[in-house]
């Protein structure tokens, strides 16, 4: 659990117990039953409003699909595993880490960039957080319907994530490599493009055409660009 949700819980146990009380001496006059009733009614609506509040930070809401919609949404669900406890809680360090340098190379290219113009660049920047989002579901989906009592499905997991994880690396080191391309040319980005092809052509050859029975899906965009010349 956060911290920022456990201060909260705190403050909502203090300011109920407040309102209990003050409840409690305002029906002073009322039958003993009235005031019971009425601390029960209290009592009950805090214990709903927490579980709410625990039960929508929880790793299995956060990595729901309809949750996960960019780089920050996938860093809380790996973060909510985390908190859980875990037996994958080496590979989730590791995607932390991979998300983290995603969104700081994002950060880095767009700086250098003309964000204004239409730009290969950029472009082929959105296809790698695609990429990299995508392989993450993958692997948040294999957290997921990990079943502890199973102890021999941990290593076919374990590989297939394993496996996630260095394609991951192999496309982020390319980015990164782009990225130094084009701070090092100034405005004519054309001598970048030898490192914008290969790294294009690194997430086409990652391409799977099979389906992952965890996933439903494949994993890289379907919308590759042509390597340019």
């Amino acid at each position: 659990m956060k911290s920022q949700t456990k201060l909260l819980l705190i403050l909502l146990m203090i300011g109920e117990a407040g309102l209990a009380i003050l409840l409690f001496r305002l029906l002073f006059a009322a039958p003993i039953f009235m005031r019971l009733l009425v601390l029960l009614a209290v009592v009950g609506g805090s214990l709903t409003i927490d579980w709410m509040i625990i039960r929508n930070d929880s790793a299995a809401v956060v990595s729901k699909p309809q949750r996960l919609k960019d780089t920050d949404d996938y860093i809380k669900a790996f973060d909510a595993w985390q908190r859980e406890g875990t037996p994958f809680g080496e590979f989730i360090a590791a995607a932390l880490r991979q998300l983290t340098s995603l969104k700081k190379k994002n950060i880095a290219l767009r700086a250098i960039l003309d964000e204004t113009k239409d730009s290969p660049f950029l472009n082929t920047a959105d296809e790698v957080q695609t990429y990299i989002l995508a392989n993450c579901k993958r692997i948040l989906n294999r957290i997921m319907v990990f079943d502890a009592a199973d102890s021999r499905s941990f290593r076919v997991h374990a590989a297939y994530i394993q496996d996630i994880l260095n394609r991951n690396a192999k496309v982020l080191t390319d980015y990164e490599n782009l990225i130094l391309e084009v701070s090092q040319i100034g405005d004519d980005h054309t001598a970048a493009l030898p490192c914008l092809n290969e790294l294009t052509e690194a997430l086409r050859s990652m391409r799977e055409p099979e389906i992952d029975a965890f996933d439903g899906e494949d994993s890289t965009p379907r919308n590759l660009q042509q390597p340019l010349s």
